[in-house]
């Protein structure tokens, strides 16, 4: 009896040492998670040093798209493109955080961008889908959203199709 008791004791301790022991891909989305909301919110924010010690050195940025912006950037010319970027904007630039899917070395952030151009009104959705390396830090950021509305809206180009065309 008292050998079964010391048993069953042993098991529920082990049983209970091993459910607080995460996975290590729980921990790796964990970090992934941190790091990229870290990133994330500092370039809403405009803290751009701290945007900057979450990346990689050879990190690039793609924006997705058929405009002339729509292409791969290095950090350099990141930070060009995002002063351009500013420069089409009235006002403040207002970004409303929706959610972040992530798994392992990858996440994924929903977001609203709520500004205005010189073409009027610009409240566009964004997926932004960041990769991260072997060393934690963000190599890659690829943003989706619509480049038409940007082009409307910031660069104030008119879009209407032709309908005699369409059909």
């Amino acid at each position: 009896m008292k050998k079964a008791l010391i048993l069953l004791f042993a098991i529920t301790l082990i049983s209970c040492e091993n459910k607080t022991v995460k996975p290590q891909n729980e921990i790796l989305t964990e970090k992934t998670k941190a790091t990229v909301l870290k990133a994330f919110n500092a370039q809403t924010a405009g803290e751009i040093e701290v945007m900057k010690s979450q990346l990689a050195d050879e990190f690039t940025f793609i924006l997705t798209g058929q405009l002339d912006i729509s292409k791969t950037y290095s950090w350099d010319d990141f930070l060009e493109f995002a002063g351009y970027f500013g420069s089409l904007l009235m006002g403040d630039v207002g970004v409303e955080y929706k959610g972040v899917l992530v798994e392992g070395k990858t996440a994924m952030v929903f977001a609203e961008g709520r500004m205005e151009g010189v073409g009027g009104k610009y409240e566009n959705d964004y997926a932004i889908k960041y990769t991260l390396n072997d060393n934690g830090k963000i190599i890659e950021q690829k943003e989706y959203l619509s480049d038409l509305l940007l082009a409307q809206r910031l660069y104030g180009q008119d879009l209407c199709g032709d309908k005699k065309t369409m059909e």
